[in-house]
């Protein structure tokens, strides 16, 4: 008896430990290495924000100067995350950025593995206790998204926005149930406090992730269903109406300290405009109570409405009058506002992002493999559980249904979208799945096999199959996925700590990273730093790692603050690395104050296309100008690379990758220049960092297959040397300097100035640089000193030729700095 009493909470505690194992234990080794690596880019910023709070607890920083250089940028991560994570380091005693690192990794786990609670109970109260727990289990197993945002060390809100979420929804389905039936429920205090916990649970998703106002947006609208279906649908109304008003207004409460944060209007800052939304979807709520009232009361008899058409017209009328005040008082309000429902149509450089592509798209055709990829087989089985739901709520009109299912209506338009709400749609597959599996089960008499002793075992081994079939390749998959958590490279990690020790105004950049910053005035405006301050210029995937690891500016941001553009000209990352000369590009980096350029080989070569298109602003015409189309590389069991158009002249056993083929204009660009060659030929660029080797990653590969499609097609054609087909630093960084000009007389039609130089991997490259003479006399920028502090230097002089004549030079730190001018005549 005490089993049959307790036997779910056994089954759930058994489902949190083996949420904690597939997330804490399978990917210790690849978290727990070098160093406590964090997953991904957010997570960096979030250890950034948490770092900063522990210094100032309890403030925390609400503008930062120190990201989107020179402007900085209002943030918009949520308190919750920052003070719970800098709690728990305090808590367990951390203080230096290792050890804070080491406790923060922990807290996505936990999360991961708790959301087992909230997705049995919501599941419970709709389905019941079989079905919540089948529900709770599936939840802790599926893979993709879910998973990978719930894994060790990528601490970001994401699985705390779906964890607050399902609990503020499973809390609320919670005080339906309760409340039904009982005309006092709202002077219970046991029941009020169900809805009290509801709106607490809704306060700490809105303090997770501000755009979950729309949590408040739905919960308007499940009401205005139930009211326009008041004839058909199974529910008191009223109570629905005082419980959504509870839950909305103490989350209400909750955000307001946090509602000034932005001193401007922002859907996903902490900004007052989800505090109009909040308190607006109050006075909904307010005004269908007072529909009610005056139903009951026969207001609408007496004016000659009836009283089915009293709901819908008042509302129409209602709304019509919003709607105009809102056009007319803040046309940018409404716009905002409907500019949520944008989110399912990105556009432009937006689709290069990972997260916001569509989901059901895998190489520009509708395919089901994301599907199965991010939710195993819940997918399936969910599918037919909404079929089955769906039916449910047609024959038996139920509120909670109704509530579940346009919960998983509302999801499947947001995952549809973009990709990234694959980590909300898992626990509507879990749910929706768990749902099916025991409906199957139930009609199998699964369960009451059991129990008694006579079963029937062609149905036992159909439930059977049917529980492995949903399980078997759901946690297998999950299984592998969660071995490898990821986290930063270690070339990257080394490059951006050699930055921190090496770079100029090391003990400014540290002091000032752990202070609390005045809000800039003019974010169209640089900001007013106390020191002399430069920027970094990468791609907007490392700003995060720049600031956080190198404790310096960077320009781009995983914001997409910092990008630009060029067809509107915008200074930023995309056209400083698509620029197709240097002149174009040094344009940019004086307008943004840059000093330091870091390349890696992802950004040469998968990551190029990206900057691409946001530099142009569509994948067609990124594709017209940087790549000609694609081919299959090989490599043979001999070690032979080779590309081919057909399959059927790739050699036996080889190893194949397809890789799209670079154009000239590729060639021309800065990235290219810079990390392909080396800098080789740009006057204002000097490498003084090249991290470890990009051999071994299919990156490297494509690096060499780069190298060899310039080798043979426009080496001559560009008048420059055949590059080494040998995969480079992973990492490379350039500095911004004036350079040394040397000028003089020469007779010859050109002046080619060439200088022998040493990385610190111990590998040499030659930079050199071909000028025509004009009137008897050249002019050439040369970027590397003899005695520099970098530990990337030449190894000799520079060589100086005019047609037979051949002189040496050196030249020094202080004059690259600064520009100074060398005459040396080649007569």
């Amino acid at each position: 008896m005490k089993i049959q009493k307790f036997w779910h909470f056994i089954l759930l505690i058994a489902a949190v430990i083996l949420g904690l194992y597939l997330r804490i234990v399978n990917p210790w080794n690849s978290v727990f290495t070098w160093t406590a690596r964090l997953g991904g880019n957010d997570p960096w910023y979030y250890f950034r924000l948490i770092e900063n709070c522990l210094h100032n607890f309890p403030n925390r920083i609400w503008f930062d100067p120190f990201t989107h250089y020179p402007f900085g940028t209002f943030t918009h991560f949520g308190p919750f995350l920052v003070y719970f994570s800098a709690i728990l380091a305090k808590m367990a005693g951390a203080t230096t950025p290792e050890s804070i690192r080491s406790v923060i990794a922990f807290i996505p786990a936990i999360g991961g593995a708790l959301l087992a609670l909230p997705i049995y109970l919501l599941t419970k109260e709709a389905f019941g206790k079989q079905a919540g727990i089948i529900s709770a289990f599936l939840t802790v197993i599926i893979p993709g998204q879910l998973l990978a945002r719930s894994i060790l060390g990528f601490n970001d809100h994401h699985i705390w926005e779906v964890f607050w979420m399902t609990s503020t929804l499973a809390l609320y389905v919670y005080s339906i149930n309760r409340w039904k039936n009982d005309p006092n429920a709202l002077r219970n205090g046991k029941k009020l406090a169900f809805a009290v916990l509801a709106g607490i649970a809704y306060g700490m998703y809105l303090l997770t992730w501000a755009p979950s106002f729309y949590l408040a947006l739905f919960i308007v609208i499940y009401v205005f269903v139930l009211m326009l279906l008041d004839r058909f649908v199974k529910t008191d109304i009223v109570d629905i109406i005082y419980i959504s008003l509870i839950t909305i207004a103490i989350a209400t409460v909750m955000f307001l300290p946090f509602a000034f944060n932005t001193p401007y209007f922002s859907t996903i800052h902490y900004s007052p405009f989800q505090l109009i939304v909040l308190i607006s979807c109050l006075v909904m709520l307010g005004l269908f109570r007072a529909i009610e009232v005056l139903k009951e009361k026969g207001y609408y008899a007496k004016i000659g409405i009836k009283e089915e058409y009293a709901f819908p017209a008042t509302i129409v009328a209602v709304l019509a009058v919003i709607v105009g005040v809102i056009l007319a008082i803040s046309p940018d309000f409404f716009g905002m506002l409907l500019g949520v429902i944008g989110v399912v149509q990105p556009k432009g450089g937006a689709l290069t992002i990972a997260e916001v592509q569509p989901f059901f798209t895998m190489g520009g055709q509708f395919s089901l493999a994301p599907a199965y990829l991010n939710f195993g087989m819940t997918f399936f089985f969910g599918f037919f559980g909404f079929l089955c739901l769906t039916k449910l709520v047609y024959d038996e009109r139920k509120d909670v249904h109704i509530l579940i299912l346009l919960w998983s209506l509302m999801m499947f338009i947001a995952l549809c979208g973009q990709n990234r709400f694959a980590y909300y749609f898992g626990v509507v597959c879990a749910v929706m799945a768990g749902f099916m599996l025991d409906w199957l089960l139930s009609k199998l008499e699964f369960y009451k096999a059991l129990t008694e002793k006579k079963v029937n075992y062609t149905r036992l081994s159909i439930a059977i199959l049917l529980i492995v079939l949903l399980f078997a390749p759901t946690f297998a998959m999950a299984f592998n996925q969660s071995k490898y958590a990821g986290g930063i490279p270690k070339p990257w990690w080394d490059a951006l700590v050699w930055m921190r020790n090496n770079t100029p105004n090391k003990a400014q950049y540290d002091e000032y990273y752990y202070e609390l910053y005045k809000p800039s005035k003019n974010l169209s405006q640089p900001y007013p730093y106390p020191f002399k301050t430069y920027g970094i210029i990468s791609w907007w995937d490392y700003g995060h790692w720049i600031e956080a690891i190198a404790h310096r500016m960077p320009i781009a941001n995983p914001f997409q603050q910092g990008i630009g553009n060029k067809y509107n000209n915008v200074p930023g990352a995309a056209p400083f690395f698509t620029a197709f000369n240097e002149s174009y590009a040094n344009e940019i980096a004086k307008k943004l104050n840059v000093k330091y350029v870091i390349s890696d080989v992802e950004m040469a070569t998968g990551k190029f296309y990206a900057m691409a298109v946001w530099a142009e602003g569509s994948l067609e015409r990124a594709n017209r100008i940087y790549y000609v189309g694609s081919a299959i590389a090989y490599l043979t069991p001999t070690g032979v690379l080779g590309l081919t158009t057909d399959y059927f002249r790739v050699p036996h056993g080889s190893q194949t990758m397809v890789v799209p083929i670079p154009s000239e204009k590729y060639f021309e660009t800065i990235e290219a220049k810079l990390h392909l060659f080396d800098g080789c030929g740009l006057s204002h660029y000097r490498m003084v960092y090249e991290s470890s080797s990009s051999a071994g990653s299919p990156m490297g590969l494509e690096e060499v297959i780069y190298k060899m499609i310039f080798n043979r097609n426009y080496a001559k054609k560009f008048g420059m040397p055949q590059v080494n087909l040998t995969p480079t630093g992973y990492v490379k960084i350039f500095e911004f300097v004036k350079g040394v000009k040397v000028t003089g007389k020469a007779n010859a039609d050109s002046v080619t100035v060439s200088v022998t130089v040493k990385t610190n991997q111990n590998r040499t490259f030659v930079w050199q640089k071909t000028v025509p003479v004009v009137n008897g006399t050249y002019e050439v920028i040369v970027p590397y000193a003899q005695n520099t502090m970098y530990p990337v230097k030449p190894v000799g002089d520079y060589t100086i030729r005019a047609g037979n004549v051949i002189k040496h030079f050196s030249v020094s730190d202080e004059q690259v700095e600064s520009g100074a001018t060398l005459r040396i005549d080649l007569i």
